[in-house]
């Protein structure tokens, strides 16, 4: 018992060949006479005008050569670029500690320059009084 059943007498028989008709003439490739020379560089210019895409030159990034490296350099290499990477995170928690305690100073320094202006103006209204 076959899957795709028995089909031998299909393999005799192939199907009939056809073939186109072949042209009785042949084109000629000569220059015609009545075109002209500026009707050539109009297709000329209509032709390289085309938005037909260009193929990319090639970049000497796709012929260079691949890079091999060792796994030990590989390694030291990701090894040192994680040191790097905890390096600036730590640059960065210390540089917003530093703006933490800029805001807090300038804070203060507000409040100060408040308070002795406060001073000031009773001291010049205290001086008024007296001497009215």
């Amino acid at each position: 018992m076959g899957l795709f059943g028995n089909k031998k007498d299909d393999k005799n028989e192939l199907p009939p060949l056809n073939f186109p008709e072949l042209p009785k003439s042949v084109p000629s490739f000569e220059q015609e006479k009545s075109m002209k020379v500026s009707d050539a560089k109009e297709i000329k210019d209509a032709i390289s005008n085309s938005d037909v895409p260009q193929m990319p030159s090639v970049s000497s990034e796709m012929t260079e050569k691949p890079l091999f490296v060792k796994i030990e350099k590989y390694k030291d290499l990701v090894n040192t670029l994680g040191k790097l990477k905890a390096r600036l995170n730590d640059a960065d928690h210390i540089l917003q500690n530093l703006n933490d305690l800029k805001e807090k100073e300038n804070r203060e320094l507000a409040a100060w320059h408040s308070d002795l202006e406060k001073v000031r103006n009773q001291l010049l209204d205290i001086d008024r009084k007296l001497f009215e």
